[in-house]
């Protein structure tokens, strides 16, 4: 019989303040600053939400499949 192992994957990588900082930017900030029309600089916004989340996609799926022989995976995480 295997032993059993729980799997832990770090709460900090998957936190809501990972991907929601590019909600925050104001329209006339330096960051959207390549944007000439509102619309632009909304794409711009949420191009970089998208780069983010898929971030955080990204590393759950490699911690799933480094941890697919755990008994047990626990997954926090911090979201409202």
């Amino acid at each position: 019989m295997p032993s059993v192992r729980d799997g832990y994957l770090d709460p900090q990588c998957i936190a809501q303040t990972n991907f929601t900082y590019a909600k925050a930017w104001q329209l006339d900030g330096k960051e959207l600053a390549a944007g000439e029309t509102i619309q632009e600089k909304e794409k711009i916004q949420k191009k970089e939400i998208r780069k983010a989340s898929l971030k955080v996609a990204a590393y759950i799926s490699l911690a799933l499949k480094h941890l697919q022989h755990n008994s047990s995976i626990w997954l926090p995480y911090n979201f409202e």
